[in-house]
């Protein structure tokens, strides 16, 4: 499961951000193409204790998009996607290339008060 190891990634850059200091929250931004839930469970695993134990995590999906010649183009689901830049169309099934995109990404720390 990929995922866990990207949350546990963003978890190290949050807890170097953050420098020993309490964390209020932290907001990400994830492609849709990745299961919040298993986001959020990776998340309450990973922080327990340290100076995210008490981090609220704020998450706002974005779509990863495909513009395929068979006229296809919408947003790609979690099986869609086969790799960084890779996936298959869902309506004609060719395997098709997209621009790489980060599928999670760190976008602020905020302390707690």
């Amino acid at each position: 499961m990929h995922e866990f190891g990207m949350v546990a990634q963003l978890v190290d850059a949050a807890v170097a951000t953050a420098a020993g200091r309490p964390v209020a929250a932290v907001r990400i931004r994830y492609a849709t193409t990745l299961p919040e839930d298993v986001l959020r469970q990776g998340f309450e695993m990973l922080t327990g204790d340290g100076p995210l134990a008490s981090a609220v995590l704020e998450a706002e999906p974005f779509d990863v998009r495909l513009a395929c010649p068979c006229g296809f183009k919408g947003a790609l689901e979690h099986d869609d996607v086969i790799g960084p830049g890779q996936a298959v169309c869902p309506s004609c099934g060719e395997l098709r290339s997209f621009p790489p995109t980060p599928e999670l990404e760190l976008v602020e720390v905020r302390p707690s008060p």
